[in-house]
């Protein structure tokens, strides 16, 4: 049986048509959580992890960036996370 590692996943979704972008986050219970992220209620993701996303950007350029802040947050607390560098449908 192989061991778990608590840790965090982010990516980038967009809205196809209106080429907006914002940063996915799915976070452990345990695990705290960047200001500026809301959770997306009524949605339970398969991993049971929390799921979280930003404010839609209207270009790439600043989605890019706050993942980019995201990363460096869990980086300085030591925390482990996956940084998908990939954009997908927006799940809520």
């Amino acid at each position: 049986m192989g061991v778990t590692l608590a840790h965090c996943e982010l990516w980038l979704e967009m809205k196809r048509y209106e080429k907006s972008f914002r940063v996915a986050l799915l976070v452990p219970d345990d695990f705290e959580v960047p200001e500026e992220y809301t959770r997306c209620e009524g949605y339970q993701h398969p991993s049971k992890k929390r799921f979280f996303k930003t404010e839609w950007f209207s270009g790439i350029k600043g989605a890019k960036d706050k993942m980019n802040e995201t990363a460096e947050f869990y980086s300085k607390k030591d925390a482990k996370f996956l940084f998908f560098r990939e954009i997908r449908e927006p799940l809520c």
